[in-house]
Order: structure tokens, then sequence, then C-alpha cells
């Protein structure tokens, strides 16, 4: 009779740990797009790190944390990803990782939601608030996130001295996630 038991409860402890999840990076999960002179200006972070937990009985556990390796930015061209690590743009020697931690997760119908938080650049703190999609694979075994929101660069401190002027790198940054999710270890 012990072994249903244990069976048991290893389903429900197997079933709590789907609660939440940690990122699989994957190449262009996490990109950006700015303007540079007036072209689109694509990049991506390859290193980053977080937790969303979602809570089908209690909604208000529900909470994501990111951690993004600012010298992990990658636009295909050396140069440029040094310079946006030096102290004009992400400053990453300083500042080496932006950070996004949830206030509140709304449920806004079957798989979307939308996230609300503060979003750390450069030191700098802003309220932020997004859109997302949540796509569970119907093993359990992994899902997708899928987002994107449009950031001021020049509110973070992003962009000092000669490339503050918005005529050679513009406000504006759009940023897209398509992240895959893995259940996390409880």
């Amino acid at each position: 009779m012990r072994r249903p038991f244990l069976l048991l409860l290893f389903a429900v402890s197997v079933a709590a740990q789907a609660d939440c999840w940690k990122p699989a990076p994957s190449a262009k999960s996490l990109a950006f797009t700015g303007d540079q002179a007036g072209a689109p200006f694509p990049g991506e972070f390859k290193a980053y790190a977080g937790l969303l937990c979602l809570d089908a009985k209690d909604p208000s556990k529900d909470h994501l944390q990111v951690e993004v390796d600012m010298k992990s930015v990658s636009t295909g061209l050396p140069e440029m990803d040094e310079a946006l690590q030096n102290e004009d743009f992400f400053d990453a020697g300083h500042f080496p990782q932006a950070k996004f931690a949830s206030d509140s997760i709304k449920v806004l119908g079957p798989g979307r939601y939308q996230v609300s938080g503060k979003l750390t650049l450069r030191d700098v703190t802003k309220d932020v608030s997004v859109p997302f999609s949540w796509s569970p694979a119907a093993d359990g075994k992994s899902a997708r996130l899928t987002a994107g929101f449009t950031l001021q660069r020049l509110d973070y401190g992003i962009g000092r001295g000669q490339w503050a002027d918005t005529q050679w790198v513009g406000n504006p940054v759009e940023l897209k996630f398509s992240i895959n999710f893995v259940p996390a270890p409880q």
C-alpha cells in the first residue's frame, strides 16, 4: 500500500514543480532593434537567467524575475558589441546586469498575461508593463513565452555624450522575446 502513496506523492511534487519555470536561452530569443542613423540596428543578449511562477490556484503568487548579462550583447559586429558595453551605453563594467522584477501578473485570457514590474538598466529603475503569451507544450516539459515592448533608451541613461543625440541613435528600442522555458527544480 505504500507504493501507490509514494507514486501519488511524486506526482503531486512534479505537478507543483511545473508551476515554476526557468528560461533555456537560445539564439535570438532575447532580441532588440534600435535605429542608427535611420537604419534598423538589430542585436541580442545571449546570456540571461530568470524564474517565472504561475499558480493556477492563486494568481497573487505569480511572479517573474529576470537578470540579463549585459556583456553578452551581440550584434554580429565585435567593435559594436564593445562600444555597447562601454560607459556611453550599457557601462557593463559598472552595471553588469539588467534586472526585471514583477510586482504583479494579470491574467488577460487563456495563455495571455500582463506583467508589471520594475526594470533596472544602468542603475536606473522604471516601472514597465508588458503583455505576454504563454504556451506550454502538451507534455508539460517545456513552454514558450512571447512578448515585445518598446523602451526609451535615454530614460535609462543609455547613450551618453554624442550618443544622446537622437539624430544618430534613435531613442526607442524595440525588445522582442521568444523564450523557451523548462520546469524549474524546487
